[in-house]
């Protein structure tokens, strides 16, 4: 492949994203900016699941860190204590929202931005071993998070995991 090639494909990527969409996953066509995050989140844990029983384990661990975050996104969205532009960027800036406005403990939020900040990059970087208990322990943290958080009123906001 030249570069030629790839030049083209980013051009044709970058025009994509700069289109309307027109052919919407079903579900996420949503006006709400919180209703997005919970509803992919949702997403992200239904596809981890599906991955973990096909043994794609290094996936599983990446959707579970990634569902968390848009789960507490949901949240501060929802509460109105951010707005879609002022969303946290960093991962580990999401938790110290979170521990701000009460949604977890600060104990918690450290601990969740800790696990971000020292265990995903050493699965992709470090020994590279995205094991099964590994990829299992992050779902069921993911879907715990989730749960505790979610479960929380949502306001009327349909969930769509279970």
């Amino acid at each position: 492949m030249s570069s030629t090639r790839i030049e083209q494909l980013l051009n044709d990527a970058q025009a994509a994203f700069d289109r309307r969409p027109t052919d919407i996953e079903s579900g996420l066509d949503v006006s709400d900016a919180a209703l997005l995050q919970l509803r992919k989140a949702c997403r992200l844990l239904a596809g981890a699941q599906s991955l973990q029983e096909e043994g794609y384990y290094t996936l599983v661990i990446e959707a579970s860190f990634v569902a968390m975050e848009r789960t507490v996104e949901f949240r501060l969205l929802e509460r109105g204590t951010m707005e879609p532009a002022d969303l946290p960027g960093t991962h580990p800036g999401v938790y110290r929202e979170a521990a701000a406005v009460g949604i977890f403990d600060k104990s918690v939020a450290d601990d969740l931005a800790d696990l971000w900040r020292d265990h995903r990059a050493k699965t992709y970087y470090q020994d590279g071993l995205a094991a099964v208990e590994r990829a299992e322990t992050m779902y069921a943290l993911a879907k715990e998070v989730h749960a505790f958080v979610v479960g929380r009123s949502t306001q009327g906001h349909e969930c769509l995991c279970e």
